[in-house]
């Protein structure tokens, strides 16, 4: 009995920073927290009537999936990268994607690509609903899955890397509606170029893929007038 008692506690822990995380998730999403906002710790832990001590896991839960910034001063922020930091990040990305896309192709077996089939299909039927959110996240199972598929494990840590990095233009995406029927239809193509063993085509199609991507997001960034 005395053992239950921690459990419970941190299981009650989980529960509220989960919650915390989602509120905060929606506020961001509907855009009542617009990207670059400085967020106060203490005025949301006031707002939300909680502490700061599940207020600051909620916001770090958060961060790693790419909605805020923690700041040098301790401060934190709804993510905004600026021009340049998209430009870095899907110049880099596009290269290494593109080698691992090609690498993928070089060496998968018949359960990889049935694998990957599925993963397609789960972006599709995200993309069906409008569910920007799981459309996100099954993008980057498919991303991922490519990357692991190149057999490449230093390849797949640079790619980790970056992904991660990518994640912060999450809420600038947000302002790209229309980005998606174009995104479902450049992973049409690159699911095409693995079904026909065309390793350069999965390459290129890759490239195109997240420069697409890239030019996109760098017109949200542009400075109106």
């Amino acid at each position: 009995m005395i053992g239950r008692s921690p459990r419970r506690k941190e299981k009650r822990f989980k529960s509220l920073t989960r919650l915390i995380a989602e509120e905060l998730k929606e506020g961001i999403l509907t855009g009542k927290l617009a990207p670059g906002e400085r967020l106060s710790v203490e005025k949301l832990a006031a707002s939300l009537k909680v502490s700061r001590v599940p207020l600051r896991e909620a916001l770090r839960r958060l961060e790693s999936e790419g909605y805020v910034t923690f700041l040098p001063n301790n401060g934190v922020a709804v993510s905004k990268p600026t021009m340049e930091d998209v430009q870095d990040y899907y110049s880099i990305a596009s290269v290494l994607e593109g080698l691992a896309a090609r690498l993928a192709v070089e060496r998968a077996n018949s359960e990889e690509l049935s694998r990957l089939r599925e993963l397609h299909q789960l972006l599709r039927e995200a993309y069906k609903k409008k569910d920007a959110e799981r459309y996100f996240e099954a993008n980057s199972n498919f991303h991922r899955f490519i990357a692991e598929m190149a057999g490449n494990e230093r390849l797949h840590r640079l790619i980790d890397q970056m992904r991660q990095e990518i994640q912060k233009t999450r809420t600038l995406a947000l302002h790209l509606p229309q980005r998606l029927d174009y995104s479902m239809r450049e992973h049409d193509q690159i699911l095409d170029a693995f079904l026909k063993r065309n390793a350069e085509l999965a390459e290129a199609t890759v490239v195109r893929h997240l420069q697409n991507q890239m030019e996109a997001l760098k017109k949200v960034l542009q400075p109106e007038g």
